[in-house]
């Protein structure tokens, strides 16, 4: 277990390229770069994220965080191996990915008309749960689980995944071993729980999160969404959702019978030991069925107020159409619109989309989410949706 006393030890008397080569630049962010180096006497390629001294506001729970991940010995677990630190900057050797964002190879099965099935997806869950596990038997709690901080080894679909990012992370257990309640309003909107919205909670934070993930990869949507944080915070806090997405049509009871588990109440949600143990993820979704990808109406959604995920969302829809596929669909809310004018009221939208299947609370829902201005009309002829 691990204790906030120590602190990893960083290379003494030695600069980075006494010991690696620079190799090629990987990424640009907001507090430093990542570049690849190469160990010059094994040979072994690494990635190096190079940070900014003077960007680290705590550098004391900086090499906290340091300390916690160094000391992380899982194979789903972001490995890292040295430190080192000059008069500007500290230097992060870590493993090496190359396969990207968990979140990218989402929108690029979507952006390929494809997504995961349920045993893709249960076989990428699994490894998550199986580093959480690993986490809260060490007594930290990661806080800011999302796709985003799940990398994947390499480019190949079977590639395994590796939890980064343990700057949110919390030691939950005192050095008497007793669990100690976080208060921390931390995370990501989407993926926080609600009970850190309200500032008392324990490690089960992470099995929401955890939750909120699975529901993304089977479908593609968040289960609870907004135009803005404020309005995913208040559906969190509501705890409901459901499974309206098609896509739905096409999972197993058991896997959104371990979602709704997993977006329960703290008292009743399982531990990451117990999900583990989940027919379903033990056993790689057993009754499961092909996903087959289907356009969902609440996905038609402006770049306006979009958060990343929405607006990849909405790129997907447009990107997975052919050209042919898009007049069509002009074609349609053209005629819809009565009057001819390129725009169309909430009247015209009930009234032509009830011919294709939509009642009148769905077209209701999407029409005050694209309806952005509040003008009462969206317009279809632009480049906003199509």
């Amino acid at each position: 277990m691990f204790g906030k006393e120590t602190f990893v030890n960083k290379i003494k008397d030695k600069n980075l390229t006494d010991l690696y080569f620079i190799k090629n630049d990987l990424g640009q962010g907001s507090y430093g770069k990542v570049f690849q180096v190469k160990n010059k006497i094994t040979g072994e390629t690494r990635a190096c994220k190079q940070l900014a001294i003077k960007h680290i506001q705590n550098y004391e729970k900086f090499m906290l965080e340091i300390n916690i991940l160094s000391k992380m010995d899982h194979p789903n677990i972001i490995k890292l191996y040295e430190v080192f630190e000059d008069k500007r900057y500290v230097y992060l050797v870590m493993e090496e990915c190359t396969g990207g964002e968990l979140f990218d190879k989402i929108i690029d099965r979507l952006q390929n008309d494809s997504i995961f099935t349920e045993k893709e997806a249960a076989k990428i869950f699994k490894q998550m749960m199986m580093a959480i596990a690993y986490c809260h038997k060490e007594g930290i709690c990661h806080r800011d689980l999302k796709p985003e901080n799940l990398l994947l080894l390499n480019k190949k679909d079977d590639t395994n995944i590796k939890i980064i990012d343990f700057g949110l992370s919390n030691i939950f257990i005192d050095k008497k071993g007793v669990e100690i309640k976080m208060t921390s309003k931390v995370g990501t909107a989407y993926y926080v729980s609600p009970e850190v919205l309200s500032g008392n909670y324990d490690k089960s934070c992470d099995i929401w999160s955890a939750g909120v993930i699975l529901y993304i990869l089977l479908c593609g949507d968040p289960p609870f969404n907004g135009a803005n944080d404020n309005e995913i915070y208040k559906k969190i806090k509501t705890k409901k959702f459901g499974y309206t997405n098609p896509l739905w049509s096409n999972v197993s009871n058991d896997a959104k019978e371990l979602i709704n588990l997993m977006l329960s109440e703290p008292d009743v949600r399982p531990t990451a030991e117990d999900v583990l143990q989940n027919s379903w993820v033990k056993d790689l979704a057993p009754n499961s069925n092909e996903s087959i990808l289907k356009l969902n109406p609440s996905s038609l959604k402006t770049y306006g107020n979009a958060s990343k995920f929405e607006k990849a969302v909405a790129t997907f829809i447009c990107s997975r159409l052919k050209d042919e596929d898009v007049e069509h669909l002009k074609e349609v809310f053209m005629a819809i619109d009565k009057n001819g004018d390129g725009h169309l009221s909430l009247e015209e939208m009930i009234e032509g989309m009830s011919k294709v299947g939509f009642d009148k609370k769905q077209v209701e829902d999407l029409f005050k989410e694209i309806d952005t201005d509040k003008s009462g009309a969206v317009d279809y002829t632009g480049k906003q949706y199509f």
